[in-house]
């Protein structure tokens, strides 16, 4: 098998237009084995939520000093180069955060990759769940400290590893790498209306806005405003 790299991801938020990676964690495999590592803290654009603080116990102060996703991601890149992706449910959230990020910094990110979640929803179909911990617990896999990037990016390469020894002969083309085809999509500005209430908003809570709103796209617009309505009520 060529080379792969698995990854995992932590991050502010689950939209890949607009929340910010802050933890970027991978293996560099060939031939079933370790090489290399690679475990980064990223300083975000947003206050990391408390709420993100409980799943991943990253605090905003632990990510303060750390180099932002400008500097990180070149240096993931060329930590990948040569090799596929693998990672659990990597086609639908990991890569589309990372392509999304790489495409603000105008790197390419095409990638292959390979899906643990879509095997292990494939042949493993009867267990009662097929998140990475509970997989984990069904392989005697050690996985202390879940949510965190390097420590789920290596228990997914555990995992694959135990995924090929059970199916690969039975199944060899769900461990093909496929290309993960995803377009960013483009930022479409506020509205006029948008502008108008989010302004109104603020005004009736007595809120300073921190951005320019000019600045706002019509999804962190009305974001904004919900996060406005349910702390503070609506106008």
């Amino acid at each position: 098998m060529k080379p792969y790299v698995v990854v995992d991801i932590e991050t502010t938020g689950t939209h890949p237009l607009n929340s910010d990676i802050i933890e970027i964690g991978a293996v560099y495999v060939e031939e079933g084995q370790v090489i290399k590592q690679f475990n980064q803290l990223v300083q975000p654009n947003q206050e990391i939520s408390a709420y993100i603080t409980g799943i991943t116990g990253i605090t905003n102060e632990m990510v303060q000093e750390a180099p932002p996703i400008e500097k990180v991601m070149p240096q993931f890149l060329d930590f990948c180069e040569g090799a596929f992706l693998v990672g659990h449910n990597i086609i639908l959230f990991d890569y589309r955060m990372l392509k999304a990020k790489a495409a603000l910094l105008k790197l390419p990110f095409e990638k292959d990759g390979v899906d643990t979640l879509t095997i292990s929803r494939k042949m493993l179909s009867k267990l009662p769940s097929r998140k990475l911990g509970d997989l984990c617990a069904y392989y005697d896999i050690a996985l202390e400290n879940a949510h965190r990037a390097y420590d789920d990016a290596y228990a997914t390469y555990e995992l694959f590893e135990k995924l090929k020894k059970d199916f690969y002969e039975r199944e060899p083309q769900l461990f093909k790498e496929v290309p993960m085809k995803w377009e960013v999509p483009k930022k479409i500005p506020l509205t006029p209306k948008q502008k108008k209430y989010l302004m109104s908003l603020c005004a009736k809570h007595g809120l300073e806005i921190d951005v320019d709103i000019e600045q706002l796209t019509k999804s962190e617009c009305s974001r904004r405003i919900d996060q406005i309505i349910c702390q503070y009520g609506k106008l």
